[in-house]
């Protein structure tokens, strides 16, 4: 499965099927950003997919929609928040290592990443608002809730921008001998380290959730 479907599709039966939802989401959120190797621009359709997957699956269970959605959430941004705890790490170490990388690079992931928390809510909004019946109070209630209190991934975002915007200051700074040093020092991808370092931390999640 490639695109939303290996995100949607699974999230929707997860949800369906009831269980402990907030692994087996996080879980899918996690291998899905994964396999796009972290990427930055790849996060944000992740996190809508999984949404609306949670839409997709909660309908029959509207019964049990609001421990279900709490808890499909939680596993939402527990993922996430990994997922940018892993590039602040990325980028930490690179720093630390007198290393820096690719300007396109750290812009693009700085373009993905703002504002992300904030259309993490306004998608949980439009979902709510095409869902009825209990379904769509439930969603209502989160959304009002993350409105109020935040998330994770909401913190951890702010973090990443803060070590976006100083690396970035930092290239911007460079010489253009220096850069091209830099680049080659960095020497790979900013999504690819953040990948790497995301995975380590999903494998220690795994290990204590079984």
């Amino acid at each position: 499965m490639t695109d939303q479907n290996d995100v949607r599709i699974p999230v929707s039966e997860a949800a369906s099927d009831g269980g402990d939802l907030r692994e087996r989401v996080r879980r899918i959120v996690v291998d899905a950003l994964l396999r796009r190797e972290t990427d930055p621009a790849a996060i944000k359709s992740v996190m809508r997919d999984t949404v609306e997957g949670l839409g997709d699956g909660l309908g029959p269970q509207a019964a049990q929609a609001g421990d279900s959605l709490r808890s499909d959430m939680h596993g939402m941004d527990d993922a996430l928040s990994k997922a940018l705890f892993a590039m602040k790490l990325a980028m930490d170490e690179s720093w630390q290592a007198g290393r820096r990388f690719a300007e396109e690079d750290l812009k693009t992931a700085y373009d993905a990443v703002k504002g992300l928390d904030d259309d993490m809510v306004a998608t949980l909004k439009a979902t709510g608002e095409r869902s009825q019946g209990v379904l769509k109070d439930e969603f209502a209630r989160v959304y009002e809730h993350l409105s109020r209190s935040g998330t994770d991934t909401a913190a951890q975002t702010r973090s990443v921008l803060e070590a976006l915007t100083r690396q970035m200051s930092a290239v911007a700074g460079d010489s253009g001998k220096e850069a091209v040093r830099n680049a080659q020092l960095a020497g790979e991808r900013l999504s690819a380290v953040t990948s790497g370092i995301l995975r380590g931390l999903a494998d220690s999640l795994d290990r204590k959730a079984d």
